[in-house]
């Protein structure tokens, strides 16, 4: 019998490995493939779930289907993985993995909600504004949301910044109350 993995430390040595291989931007790519592929792909992910092919073989297995798409540092792990906990156990490897290079690359997610869509041009200078703001490389992805009238609302990892107009005219509502 195998003993419970503790997600967080595979990540750590996947992680500590790849970086001295100069590979972590790819096993990271490949546990994210690996969890699209999962989510997608139910006969997939009873692979990953089995008990009843061993770790090698998974591996083997998964280097050949898997090709260009992983990395064999990813396939080794998940060929680790088995039963009904293997399908979270990846999601948070993965998480933590990716954790870890983000802070190892002074990344920050940034997601921006705006009204319309808006200019590659004017998303990469706000990209560059905020990579120099918060002094960090900046992972910014925008989504549309046609109820604002204007303006941007940004969510900086877990800090929630409105600069959209139904917040300015919120706020003005409730300050002509107080009057």
């Amino acid at each position: 019998m195998k003993p419970k993995i503790n997600p967080e430390n595979f990540a750590k040595i996947l992680f500590d490995i790849s970086e001295k291989n100069n590979v972590a931007n790819e096993v990271k790519n490949a546990l994210l493939n690996i969890n699209n592929m999962v989510a997608r792909n139910g006969q997939f992910r009873v692979f990953i779930q089995s008990k009843k092919i061993n770790g090698q073989t998974k591996t083997e297995i998964l280097n050949k289907i898997l090709a260009d798409s992983s990395h064999p540092l990813a396939n080794e792990i998940v060929s680790y993985l088995a039963g009904s906990g293997a399908i979270n156990d990846l999601r948070n490897i993965t998480f933590s993995f990716e954790s870890l290079f983000k802070k190892k690359r002074n990344i920050l997610d940034v997601e921006g909600v705006v009204a319309h869509q808006i200019p590659d041009q004017q998303i990469q200078s706000l990209k560059a504004s905020l990579d120099e703001i918060l002094g960090k490389k900046t992972m910014l992805s925008i989504k549309v949301d046609t109820s604002l009238i204007g303006g941007i609302r940004l969510r900086i990892e877990n800090t929630f910044l409105d600069a959209s107009i139904q917040n300015r005219l919120q706020t003005l509502h409730n300050e002509l109350l107080q009057i």
